[in-house]
């Protein structure tokens, strides 16, 4: 006779195989944006919780990212898991070097300052090696005075993007909230309709 095994083990098994396998880019940005999607609230509430995401995100802000969004999202009422799953994709391993990038580059353009891109990489290098407290004190107390022109082009770069990024949530929360309702007033109206035949029948 042969063992029952329950559906939770199933899936634990299943999950711990494609662990093992390796875990795909492209199916966890599908994954992640698949989640944005689905959320569900005030299309305001989640619009903010995604230019929030974006904003901070894009900043070179690394080891403060998700304090950051949890502090922005609680001050301006944005939907907190919007903001992390946004943060998420725009700031990963394949765009933070490009971000960091574009940030020191504004920053120097803004501020005249001699950082070269060079110093950036190397310090990002030491950052990413240490834990997070001797990141904080390597980068914003030893290095502050260096780092302010990136840390000033990175909110110049990013600010346009959260921008951005809020209409287009807004308007596509909205929208969908729309054909959500739309959808229920056709199903309602469709019940009742049906409900009269018969009561005549």
């Amino acid at each position: 006779m042969r063992e029952i095994v329950p559906v939770s083990k199933v899936k634990n098994v299943l999950r711990f195989e494609k662990k093992d396998k390796g875990i795909s880019p492209g199916r966890t940005v599908r994954y992640q944006w698949l989640r944005l999607v689905r959320l569900r609230g005030d299309p305001f509430v989640l619009a903010r919780g995604i230019a929030i995401g974006t904003f901070i995100g894009l900043t070179p802000t690394i080891p403060f990212h998700t304090i950051l969004i949890i502090f922005f999202c609680a001050a301006g009422r944005g939907n907190l898991v919007a903001g992390l799953v946004v943060s998420l994709l725009v700031s990963n391993p394949l765009t933070i070097p490009l971000q960091y990038y574009l940030s020191w580059k504004v920053g120097t353009i803004l501020t005249g300052s001699s950082l070269s891109w060079e110093q950036v990489k190397y310090l990002m290098g030491l950052a990413r090696d240490a834990s997070m407290l001797e990141a904080v004190k390597l980068i914003y107390i030893n290095s502050f005075r260096s780092m302010v022109s990136v840390l000033l082009g990175g909110i110049v770069f990013s600010l346009p993007f959260a921008i951005t990024s809020y209409f287009s949530a807004l308007y596509l929360y909205i929208r969908r909230q729309k054909r959500r309702m739309n959808n229920l007033i056709k199903n309602n109206h469709n019940d009742s309709e049906s409900s009269k035949e018969i009561s005549h029948n």
